[in-house]
């Protein structure tokens, strides 16, 4: 199984959702992923909903706030990386042609938050812990198992994020050359470069969320039956099977299908 009680540096070890509608957006991921939902009072009045599986912590929602309602932000996925000193990370962000797009908070004492914006134009949050340390579950049938940058020169992201992170990188000979990031030899995330590809040119860069599923042909059908949307029929890799899809609010997600993700 997938615990996790702490996480190094450089390593994904959170998500969460950023939504227009928590109500539903909790019926949703109840009904796809079985999760459970905890609303934790914060100080900015706005509940942070925690998702548990199993009993233990693995991502969590939240209703987007009202400045990002106004830029007409929608609804989307974060992942967060972990850090032991955001403020020299942020100092390396600047160096290294990032930009530091929030400056460090301190979430209630469960940790230090920060969010940046790579060379490529994909935004991704820094989180140094405290009391939470991130996910006490991942890689398991409905839970985190996956990162990727889908970006546009990626060679830019892949020198910017080694000099954040001193990632481990293994790129694959065939085209379009996709970039596995490792951290002390485990495998942490991925960057593809959709330039490589012929995927349309609006397609914006970011970091993409993926979570594992048992039955992927099942989890499709369900995501349809409670509103969301397939956008896409699966495609073959080599631990498995994976498509993307919508839930009702419009977040993007990947399911993933993978026998054994700790390896």
């Amino acid at each position: 199984m997938g615990i996790r009680d702490r996480y190094e540096p450089g390593v994904f070890s959170w998500v969460d959702l950023s939504t227009t509608d928590p109500d539903s957006a909790k019926a949703f991921y109840s009904g796809l992923f079985g999760w459970t939902f905890e609303d934790i009072p914060t100080d900015t009045g706005i509940p942070y909903c925690m998702a548990y599986k199993g009993g233990k912590k693995v991502a969590a929602l939240f209703k987007m706030p009202p400045d990002f309602l106004e830029k007409k932000v929608p609804p989307h996925w974060q992942c967060y990386l972990t850090t032991d000193d955001i403020a020299a990370t942020l100092k390396t962000t600047e160096d290294s042609g990032g930009t530091v797009l929030m400056p460090p908070i301190d979430v209630m004492g469960s940790g230090i938050m920060a969010t940046i914006q790579d060379p490529t134009g994909a935004t991704v949050n820094l989180w140094e812990a405290k009391s939470h340390f991130g996910a006490e579950l991942v890689n398991d049938p409905s839970c985190f198992v996956w990162a990727e940058l889908q970006t546009r020169g990626a060679d830019k992201a892949v020198e910017f994020y080694q000099k954040l992170f001193n990632w481990e990188l293994e790129v694959d000979d065939k085209p379009p050359h996709y970039v596995s990031c490792k951290v002390k030899g485990h495998l942490n995330g991925g960057i593809f470069d959709m330039d490589k590809t012929e995927l349309p040119a609006d397609i914006p860069c970011r970091w993409a969320a993926y979570f594992n599923i048992a039955d992927l042909d099942a989890a499709m059908e369900k995501t349809k039956e409670l509103g969301g949307k397939v956008l896409m029929p699966p495609i073959v890799i080599d631990p498995g099977r994976f498509t993307t899809i919508t839930d009702p609010q419009g977040a993007v997600i990947t399911l993933m299908e993978v026998a054994d993700p700790d390896d």
